[in-house]
């Protein structure tokens, strides 16, 4: 049976909007890097994450649905820990948020190879996109012919991830060059408090699941 890759391609780009257009701590993250570091900077951290997108889409199609039920059985903590993680980053972070006066000597930026590691590993803790994308490649009707060509699925999930993450960049880079150092110290303090609060919403809400369940 011929296998039309357009509509294959279609559905992955629609699977990748579908994970990385919603707003979360990674994509506040993902501007204030662009912000404080410019459009290169946050373009290495958007590649970081649009590749971890990728793969945990490739391991969706390669374990199929008997993820789910592994990540499944791990209860809350997951959830919890990633939760922990984002209060700690939010944290550090408002310690560390520029000053609202024009610094003497301007800090040294990471190097592009701590921000991938950053990025790579903050989007990997996040299980939740593995069992998306295994519970959307399972519904996905065999006449699709994913099973066949499952490269041009996960091409069209990487694209638009990666799509998706340079437009908060992009947004990030332009208002950083337009606003002052007190602007920048105010957005600071904002976006790592909305972190924080990410974080902390993630582990109330799997705490309270854990005990409604």
């Amino acid at each position: 049976m011929e296998i039309e890759l357009g509509p294959l391609f279609v559905g992955g780009l629609l699977a990748g909007w579908g994970v990385a257009v919603p707003l979360g701590a990674i994509g506040v993250l993902l501007m204030w890097e662009a912000l404080a570091g410019g459009f290169g900077a946050g373009a290495v951290a958007a590649l970081a994450v649009a590749l971890v997108d990728g793969l945990y889409c490739v391991a969706a199609l390669a374990i199929g649905a008997a993820a789910a039920p592994v990540f499944a059985s791990w209860g809350a903590a997951p959830a919890v820990g990633a939760g922990l993680i984002l209060l700690l980053l939010g944290g550090l972070g408002l310690r560390r948020r520029p000053a609202a006066t024009v610094p003497r000597d301007k800090p040294r930026p990471p190097s592009p190879g701590r921000v991938f590691a950053t990025f790579a590993g903050l989007t990997a803790i996040n299980p939740a996109t593995l069992l998306y994308f295994g519970a959307l490649t399972a519904a996905l009707p065999p006449s699709l012919g994913l099973h066949r060509t499952p490269a041009v699925f996960v091409a069209g999930a990487l694209v638009a991830s990666l799509a998706w993450q340079l437009i908060l960049v992009a947004v990030g880079a332009f208002a950083g060059g337009r606003i002052g150092v007190r602007g920048q110290a105010l957005l600071s303090t904002c976006g790592y408090g909305v972190v924080m609060l990410l974080g902390a919403a993630a582990v109330v809400a799997a705490l309270l699941g854990l005990v409604a369940g």
